[in-house]
């Protein structure tokens, strides 16, 4: 049975002394493969030079560059732990055979042939495997987007048939919210999957989305664990039960939000369908939506990634050139997330009456069976953040 599959992300590898540790437990813990990020601040240097050139990056040669970082990594610990006597795999995307589909700056997966990966352990090699890239089926490089390593490397575990994958950071796991924000946030120590799809979707960033949701997808054991400590770190669970007897898990927030307000239009084209059909075709993922009827038409709110409303409005006003538009990136979202909330009414309304008692405007709502979310003006994050983890998360005595 093949061993796990580990993650090393760019503040695991941000200088030689921290690659040298990562060879050290390398060596100890003797994993079958190896994924590893851009060293700490090289993407954003990459991306930094790129747009003082332009800022269009959904194209071959941003993504040619933006990959670059994740071979200085696959090098640099290859040769680590050559002199630690392991013999390394180093392998780019096109030697792995991590299959994209083409769009640049955030391509999509669609197969790890895992046959080089698979030769190199068959030989006692440790693979050493660039994340955040992948190769199109006519051998241009992609790139997989913010947290593609993650990605990558639950992807590489399904690929080669491992069943458990150990993404390792500078935290010692997920915490119940951003402990930068609330000193209160403890460790969860195992929390359900769909839980981590709803934070990680909601705004915490120990996790991407997708890896999540590739885990689940392929029954994965995944854990997120500190490279620098021994913490046992956080896994991700398919019980359903919530952490301390609480409904509520964690409380997730961001501040990379942007809130468009399309309409009111009597345009007959103009409808919930063909305005995300639009959205999806440029790859603009939508979170909350909402749709009204006034007298002068339809109505629609709903929110984006800070980064994809300037892409969203262009879209927008191209193919709807009638519809008024209004913009804010004054804005924030938080949420509550917990699978206890299956069973449990009235959790969203505790949730506003927090809000209300602090003078916290709730500007949107979105919910599932396990969250509730709300758009709030960005100003009152932190605010916000602190009183709802108190409300929910506080332990009691």
């Amino acid at each position: 049975m093949l061993g796990p599959v580990f993650k090393f992300g760019g503040t695991s590898l941000g200088s030689v002394e921290r690659i040298e540790h990562v060879a050290n437990l390398c060596l100890k813990l003797k994993p079958s493969a190896v994924v590893v990020s851009a060293m700490s601040g090289e993407t954003n240097r990459l991306v930094a030079m790129a747009n003082e050139i332009s800022t269009k990056n959904d194209v071959p040669e941003y993504d040619m560059l933006v990959a670059s970082g994740e071979q200085v990594s696959v090098s640099l610990l290859s040769l680590a732990l050559r002199k630690r006597g392991i013999e390394p795999a180093p392998m780019l995307a096109p030697t792995a055979g991590i299959l994209t589909d083409s769009q640049f700056s955030k391509a999509s997966i669609l197969k790890v042939k895992g046959d080089a990966i698979q030769a190199a352990i068959a030989k006692g090699h440790l693979p050493i495997i660039a994340g955040f890239q992948g190769v199109t089926e006519d051998g241009r490089l992609t790139s997989l987007g913010r947290g593609g390593s993650d990605t990558s490397a639950v992807a590489i575990a399904a690929g080669i048939g491992a069943k458990e994958c150990i993404i390792y950071t500078d935290v010692d796991g997920v915490f119940t919210t951003d402990p930068r924000i609330c000193p209160d946030a403890r460790i969860i120590r195992s929390i359900h999957y769909e839980e981590m799809l709803e934070m990680a979707s909601q705004g915490s960033k120990v996790l991407h989305i997708r890896s999540v949701q590739l885990a689940a997808k392929w029954g994965i054991r995944l854990v997120v664990r500190n490279s620098f400590s021994n913490d046992e770190g956080t896994e991700m669970s398919t019980k359903d039960t919530p952490i301390e007897g609480e409904v509520v898990s964690g409380v997730a927030a961001t501040q990379n939000e942007a809130w468009i307000q399309a309409g009111a239009t009597k345009n007959p084209q103009f409808h919930l369908a063909s305005v995300f059909s639009e959205l999806a075709e440029k790859k603009i993922n939508v979170d909350i939506i909402t749709q009204s009827y006034e007298d002068a038409g339809t109505k629609i709110n709903f929110t984006v990634a800070e980064n994809d409303a300037p892409l969203a409005i262009e879209t927008l006003k191209t193919r709807f050139p009638q519809s008024p538009l209004s913009f804010r990136n004054d804005v924030a979202k938080i949420s509550i997330v917990g699978v206890g909330m299956r069973t449990h009414a009235g959790v969203a309304a505790r949730m506003f009456q927090v809000l209300a008692a602090q003078n916290i405007e709730i500007l949107l709502v979105t919910t599932s069976e396990i969250k509730v979310g709300c758009l709030i003006p960005r100003e009152k994050l932190k605010q916000a953040v602190q009183v709802l983890h108190k409300e929910f998360l506080s332990l009691r005595l």
